[in-house]
């Protein structure tokens, strides 16, 4: 767990504090998004808990204990640390840019090959493929895969994302969303992950921390964020279609029934009912057919189905 209690930062005697007596309790083993207007004190947050910037007061405790008051070069190889431009070593091979930090820590050389080896099979690069290359070779969506790579070499039971998708285009930021969203999921992280996208914080948050003037405004579940705003501000925040974004934390298989025989519309398992909707709607349709990954009849929802799961009732559908 991390912890931040009563965090003050101070750039300047003449400004405004960016951060202004913020405590937030980030629990262990899920990832919480950090999101607000620009200048509302996220990234400096961030960067406070492993002392890329130090708190000008309060306290930071990482796993029990004040990382305040500990070596801060010690305390960055226990934490991995994910830049939207990635940060590799342009002169370093992609191996060796994994590499980084577990010889820092004196690992050796075999139990660095083969973590190397499970990392990039974890991130989906073929390591006989990618091992010798360098990032000059790599398109930005692998680059990034290897910074996730070398953040995770070391095995640290902390990971910091600052905007981590921001320079990838949007067809894959989705698809690398999603992909980081189930590494995280396998890795068991405690993962802090800055971000301007409202879409990003609730699709890779357990939690979402909304940041107003370097104040902490609303900690919560996505769904109880989208659910029910804590004040004026965050209900302008999430914007007026946040019941659709709601749609989008639920998928088809929480409120299916049996297969139907139907012509219409048909959506994969896994699929969000914001998309189903959305389907729906374009369609003209009642309901869709839900299919598997081998495009076999698994269920079908209605569109009541899909509004009765927005209002909390989601009974049995009926078609």
């Amino acid at each position: 767990m991390i912890r931040l209690e009563r965090i003050t930062k101070q750039f300047s005697p003449s400004a405004p504090p960016s951060v202004v007596d913020l405590s937030i309790e980030i629990p262990e083993g899920g990832t919480t998004a950090l999101i607000g207007p620009s200048g509302c004190g996220k990234t400096t947050t961030m960067r406070m808990i492993n002392r890329l910037i130090e708190p000008t007061s309060g306290r930071i405790v990482v796993a029990g204990e004040d990382v305040t008051k500990t070596d801060p070069v010690l305390l960055r190889r226990r934490i991995g640390y994910v830049i939207q431009q990635v940060g590799l070593f342009p002169h370093l091979s992609i191996a060796d840019n994994i590499a980084t930090v577990p010889r820092l820590l004196g690992w050796a050389e075999a139990r660095i090959s083969a973590r190397i080896d499970e990392l990039l099979a974890l991130v989906g690069l073929d390591a006989g493929q990618f091992r010798a290359r360098y990032p000059r070779q790599l398109s930005g969506g692998q680059r990034q895969r290897v910074g996730v790579a070398r953040a995770l070499a070391a095995d640290p039971p902390v990971m910091l994302m600052d905007e981590p998708f921001g320079a990838i285009d949007p067809v894959a930021r989705g698809r690398l969303q999603d992909e980081f969203k189930d590494i995280l999921r396998r890795v068991r992280k405690t993962v802090v992950i800055v971000t301007h996208d409202l879409d990003e914080a609730i699709k890779m948050g357990d939690r979402i921390a909304i940041m107003r003037e370097g104040r902490l405004v609303q900690h919560d579940t996505p769904d109880a964020i989208l659910a029910r705003p804590a004040d004026d501000f965050v209900d302008t925040f999430v914007g007026p279609d946040r019941a659709l974004r709601r749609l989008g934390l639920r998928t088809v298989d929480d409120v299916m029934g049996p297969p139907q025989e139907m012509q219409g519309p048909k959506a994969r398992t896994g699929t969000s009912l914001r998309d189903a909707l959305s389907m729906l709607l374009a369609a003209n349709s009642r309901a869709l057919l839900v299919v598997d990954a081998g495009g076999r009849p698994v269920g079908s929802v209605s569109r009541d189905a899909i509004l009765d799961a927005h209002a909390g009732t989601a009974p049995p559908p009926v078609l």
